[in-house]
């Protein structure tokens, strides 16, 4: 009995309409009945390998199937050669298409972890992505151009050169946009900190690329550059967990000592007992020419400035209201001129009563 061959064509087509069907079959499975069990874990990156899985193109996979039914076709050793070659570049772009997706998904989602109270920080991360997928871009091309036996030392001496050329070139603007980063990062301040820089200070408005926009108290708006930023010494006010006060209260010198100490007393009590203050010590810091120094020390318990304000006005006025009661001076500059009149003045109006005369 004569058995026909099939035609070694129509065999090629039949392999490739089933490996199409198997490899979009595997996809679908992955991405469906994987995919369910997946999204039950805890585990964030068996997510990102399965949305990535989901990326193959379809003309990948048509281009798988071809390449595999070609191997069951009769063909010229020359021929294979280019097929190869052909069949490795589609493979490094569908690679490229997986790892773009991978940088976005990993990304996106470790960066939004740490900007996520801080819209402004959207055009940094973007950068980060813009870098990272132009590092992933470069060594895919490098690496494709390698196995085609293409020589990419000269390409790679041109990109170094040129690479330095360039950074040489924007170095003051490539500082700027690295700088950017390492405050979207790092987060020395967010959007809405109050922030002091040497003589300015103000309110965060705007981090961008190259600068970030601070609001201060005047009304302007005052543009710093990221990397000055990042050069100085920045005092953030919105991180404050409790603001300190010291101040001096001065009496009079006719005070005495049991004025002083009652002086103490009332400071003590009305620190003790206000609301969001933690009183620390109140004393007798000097003696001057002039008064009794009082020095007195709290914490307010807020980062809020208004509200630090509206308790400091309220010690105040009660320290003013119960010095008052108890009758004592506050202390103000005063000079005393003690005038003596030559002894013939004294003998000649000796009928006036010119001892001495005080001026305050």
């Amino acid at each position: 009995m004569r058995y026909l061959l099939p035609n070694p064509y129509l065999l090629g087509l039949g392999i490739a309409l089933l490996s199409y069907i198997l490899i979009y079959g595997l996809k679908r499975l992955l991405s469906t009945r994987i995919g369910q069990f997946v999204n039950l874990s805890q585990n964030k990156w068996d997510d990102i390998v399965v949305h990535t899985v989901e990326q193959t193109t379809h003309f990948f996979m048509l281009g798988s199937s071809l390449y595999i039914a070609f191997q069951y076709i009769p063909h010229e050793k020359e021929l294979s050669f280019y097929v190869d070659r052909a069949y490795f570049i589609l493979t490094m772009l569908q690679v490229m298409i997986w790892g773009n997706h991978l940088l976005e998904k990993y990304i996106t989602s470790a960066v939004n972890k740490r900007t996520r109270h801080n819209r402004a920080a959207s055009s940094s991360v973007n950068l980060l992505k813009l870098l990272a997928k132009l590092v992933l871009f470069s060594v895919i091309f490098l690496f494709t151009l390698n196995n085609l036996n293409i020589k990419i030392t000269t390409i790679l001496a041109g990109l170094g050169v040129g690479g330095i050329a360039v950074a040489l070139a924007l170095q003051k603007i490539l500082g700027d946009l690295f700088s950017s980063l390492s405050i979207v990062l790092d987060k020395p301040f967010v959007v809405g900190d109050f922030i002091i820089m040497d003589q300015y200070l103000g309110e965060v408005e705007k981090i961008g690329l190259r600068t970030t926009h601070i609001r201060s108290l005047t009304g302007e708006q005052i543009i710093f550059s990221n990397s000055d930023l990042l050069g100085a010494r920045i005092r953030n006010m919105k991180r404050m967990h409790e603001r300190r006060v010291s101040f001096v209260l001065s009496l009079t010198l006719q005070v005495d000592p049991d004025g002083i100490q009652k002086a103490v007393d009332i400071i003590t009590h009305i620190l003790t007992h206000r609301e969001r203050v933690r009183f620390d010590r109140c004393h007798l810091m000097a003696i001057s020419r002039t008064s009794f120094d009082l020095e007195l020390v709290y914490f307010v318990l807020t980062d809020d400035y208004n509200i630090h304000m509206d308790i400091q006005q309220g010690i105040l006025m009660d320290i003013y209201r119960e010095f008052l009661v108890h009758q004592l001076p506050f202390a103000y500059p005063t000079q005393t001129l003690h005038h003596q009149m030559p002894p013939e003045y004294l003998k000649q109006n000796s009928h006036l009563d010119v001892g001495h005369k005080s001026l305050s």
